[in-house]
């Protein structure tokens, strides 16, 4: 018997426009309707069965709009957004709510919530009440975990999806192809409405509305039979994947960093989309109309495409979604430049043993049991099964040309501790593993760094390929013109003042290491004038290596700089960063940071960090941008705990006497 589920909602419209209301899209300029979502989130609960996820994000919602200080006093509005916080994570964590009794921090692992949200939230509870700063952010970030965790999943309106009555599998011969044409035009015309030139923020909103829009594609194409053939003919009559104005040779590795998250939601979504694209993208290879199609710019496009998504580390967990059969044929039937290269790479390329290609999420731990790898065949067997019903056909008795091992990162940092029990200072390998390309970061030492570089050069494990300076300071950046001896000439990024400096960035100024890992300068002057944090990403993975601006859980002495900047650089300027970049300081100082906050602050983030540091020498990497906020005095120059134990309520005047404070101990 089919579960009845009661909703506070009539019709599941209702909840989409709420969504929408509370989530407007990127380039919506008609007013600012989240008010009357809370009203209507409102009434909803009086008729009760409202979802947790719903309520929590009315609150936060009405909250920031109470964060008004014309309108209301601070304390109500840190008030306002501490019960909507604690609302939200109690909501999910309470273990008295649920059942089977577990700690607040286990369910928040089981549902992907941010430890940091039960911290706050205990902070919030039994302390002081988080400066506002700490809660503006953690609320900003509360709706945007809410999006993926909720509203995300839901259904979106089946307006836009052209209807289909009872659709069957390849039964769409005498369906109207167009108006599911149209319907994914639509959804791609929204989309890409939103200039990528907008601030950071208004741009992971756009990577929202790129979520949005894939859940609304995967139900066009679930809707109808023709649904992926229809979504992929689109992609690329419309030239989606390959820019208008493409030359020959020009790179493509933008172009893959944009699409290449909504190609493989579209991938995992419906498994017949990826054969689908791939057999068009085939087509136009093997059978373009170009008198000259080795030199056609499009043509390349769609042949790196192919090579990308056939070869690709990033791909690799997708191809299970692949049917070969195709591909195979037409490469031994069609002859030109591009198929003759298609066709290498597929025989040279990743293997195509679909018990190879299990993702990510369903691998297990080495030690797994026979039974979870029954599982995980069973698993790639449904995704073949699911294939062959839309009309594509595995090859089940070819041999895996090359296996290729299992690439959990692309990012890999490798710390080599300097002058220990001294300065305790720390250089950093950075290497992008797919094309092996590294830099060094504050080399200072030679002595200690020269042999880690040597060995993995020689060991071909690495490229090296510059030399990467936080600041002018020997300790940093004094060991250059030996590693230049050493390894030959080399870049020298860092400030103007560092040794054999050959290119200093601009504040912001992005560059990449490799193929996928982005770097972007960050100005911080005061510990120097010519001081640069180099924030870094790679997929998921966030780091910021700081230098002697920040530590863990305190920051560098104000030796060319004053309190404003420090201040600035701190709580304006690294803050900004997403609260899940890693930490890599210049220093292993984070034992003497921890007494110095202790003696500012017992809050339970701090006895947490000195938990830590006691059991552990090292702590880089081991913490967020967001766990700094809440155990480094610097960094709460708002807070009022702390503006109580300096005796200022200027965050600058705070900053400047937890300096002195530090630097008297």
């Amino acid at each position: 018997m089919a579960k009845v589920i009661f909703t506070p909602w009539k019709e599941h419209s209702q909840l989409l426009a709420v969504r929408g209301q509370f989530y407007p899209l990127p380039f919506h300029d008609g007013p600012d309707m989240r008010s009357k979502a809370c009203a209507t989130v409102g009434a909803w609960k009086l008729r009760g069965n409202l979802p947790h996820p719903v309520e929590a994000t009315a609150l936060l919602t009405d909250a920031i709009l109470h964060d008004d200080a014309q309108k209301n006093s601070i304390f109500s509005i840190r008030a306002t957004y501490s019960a909507a916080f604690c609302r939200f994570v109690t909501g999910l964590v309470d273990s008295k709510i649920h059942g089977q009794r577990k700690t607040m921090f286990q369910r928040a692992i089981d549902l992907g919530l941010p430890a940091s949200f039960v911290e706050l939230r205990h902070e919030a509870t039994h302390r002081e009440l988080p400066s506002l700063t700490v809660l503006r952010n953690a609320t900003q970030r509360s709706l945007e975990w809410l999006w993926d965790y909720y509203w995300a999943k839901t259904d979106l309106s089946a307006d836009a999806v052209p209807v289909v009555s009872e659709p069957g599998v390849l039964d769409g011969a005498d369906e109207d192809v167009e108006p599911i044409m149209a319907a994914v035009r639509t959804t791609f015309d929204q989309m890409m409405r939103e200039d990528e030139s907008e601030p950071p923020r208004k741009k992971r909103r756009f990577h929202q509305n790129v979520s949005s829009a894939s859940t609304q594609l995967v139900s066009i194409c679930k809707a109808s039979s023709l649904g992926a053939s229809a979504l992929a003919g689109v992609i690329l009559e419309d030239s989606i994947l390959v820019p208008t104005g493409r030359r020959i040779g020009d790179s493509m590795t933008e172009t893959f960093a944009k699409w290449d998250h909504l190609l493989q939601m579209l991938a995992e979504g419906h498994s017949p989309f990826l054969a689908a694209l791939t057999e068009e993208l085939v087509n136009i290879v093997a059978f373009s109309n170009s008198k000259d199609t080795k030199n056609d710019p499009f043509c390349e496009g769609i042949y790196m495409w192919l090579d990308h998504i056939l070869t690709s580390p990033e791909w690799e967990s997708r191809r299970r979604l692949l049917s070969y059969t195709y591909i195979d044929a037409v490469c031994a039937q069609s002859s030109n430049h591009w198929t003759a290269l298609l066709k290498e790479s597929v025989q040279n390329g990743p293997s195509r043993d679909p018990a190879s290609l299990i993702p990510a999420t369903r691998q297990q731990p080495k030690k797994a049991k026979a039974g979870a790898k029954r599982t995980e065949n069973a698993a790639v067997a449904d995704d073949l099964k699911e294939l062959k019903k839309y009309g594509w056909e595995t090859v089940d008795s070819f041999q895996p040309v090359r296996a290729r091992a299992q690439q959990t990162r692309a990012m890999q940092i490798q710390s080599i501790p300097m002058w220990t029990g001294k300065g305790n200072n720390y250089a950093y390998l950075v290497t992008d593993e797919p094309t092996k390309e590294s830099v060094i970061i504050d080399p200072a030492n030679p002595p200690e760094v020269t042999p880690v570089l040597q060995s993995q050069i020689d060991a071909g494990t690495i490229k090296l390929s510059a030399i990467v300076n936080t600041h002018h300071h020997w300790d940093h950046a004094g060991g250059n013109d030996e590693i230049l001896k050493t390894f030959g000439k080399l870049p020298v990024i860092g400030g103007k003042n560092c040794q054999s400096v050959t290119k200093t960035p601009e504040h912001g100024e992005e560059f990449k290491i490799g193929e996928r890992i982005s770097v972007k300068a960050v100005h911080t002057p005061c510990h120097t004038q010519d001081s640069i944090c180099y924030f870094m990403q790679d997929g998921d993975d966030k780091v910021v290596f700081t230098g002697d601006t920040l530590f863990i859980g305190g920051c560098g002495r104000f030796f060319e700089g004053t309190a404003p900047e420090m201040h600035k650089a701190l709580n304006e300027t690294l803050a900004a960063l997403p609260d899940d970049t890693k930490v890599y300081p210049g220093h292993e100082y984070t034992k003497g940071n921890v007494k110095f906050c202790l003696a500012v602050s017992q809050s339970d983030a701090i006895k947490k960090l000195d938990a830590f540091a006691t059991a552990n020498e090292q702590t880089q990497g081991k913490f967020t941008i967001g766990d700094e906020k809440l155990h480094n005095v610097f960094m709460r120059v708002n807070d009022p705990e702390i503006q109580q134990k300096t005796g200022k309520t200027d965050p600058v005047e705070v900053m400047a006497a937890l300096r002195e404070m530090k630097n008297s101990m």
